[in-house]
């Protein structure tokens, strides 16, 4: 599907996902750098997600936008619909954790991979969670406690992935 056919289509959390990509403004140096590269090597852009999950509602809106800004197609396939495309991007070959965002070249060679979220996430997250622990939050508390303080984080977020997508994926094969 395309951009706009998956956000007609979105039956969990349409105005979380129309929001992030209304409200997301890409950095234009991800953009040009995305024109760049299209023109050098050819880019093509998959997305594997489910609108159900939080790290889609962020991530795919943020590639779609930037796509978008960089004149790059987008196709987006849910994961529970096409286990032979998800079963190929496992995270740690085992869990089938999303989004999935997948580049190839012009002739459909895969350049690199980027699942569910930004490192800089992983971090915020885990240290926000060992923080309230140590201050006394109980484990079943954890999840609504962190909740204002990982929502106030996602434009952040967003940046980082393509940051992210930028240094660790596509620099590797310029």
């Amino acid at each position: 599907k395309t951009w706009q056919q998956y956000s007609e289509s979105i039956q969990a959390n349409k105005e979380k996902f129309l929001k992030f990509y209304e409200d997301f403004q890409p950095k234009a140096a991800e953009v040009e750098f995305l024109k760049q590269f299209a023109a050098k090597k050819g880019l093509n852009v998959v997305a594997i997600g489910e609108d159900w999950c939080p790290d889609v509602v962020r991530g795919i809106p943020c590639i779609a936008k930037a796509c978008a800004a960089a004149g790059l197609e987008l196709r987006i396939f849910e994961r529970d619909q096409h286990p032979d495309l998800t079963n190929d991007f496992l995270w740690r070959h085992k869990f089938m954790s999303i989004p999935v965002i997948v580049f190839y070249d012009k002739d459909f060679n895969e350049l690199g991979h980027f699942t569910e979220r930004p490192a800089s996430a992983y971090k915020f997250t885990s240290d926000l969670r060992e923080k309230l622990i140590k201050d006394g939050t109980k484990e079943e508390e954890l999840m609504a406690a962190m909740r204002p303080m990982r929502d106030a984080a996602q434009a952040e977020w967003m940046d980082a992935t393509l940051t992210e997508i930028r240094e660790q994926i596509l620099y590797r094969v310029l």
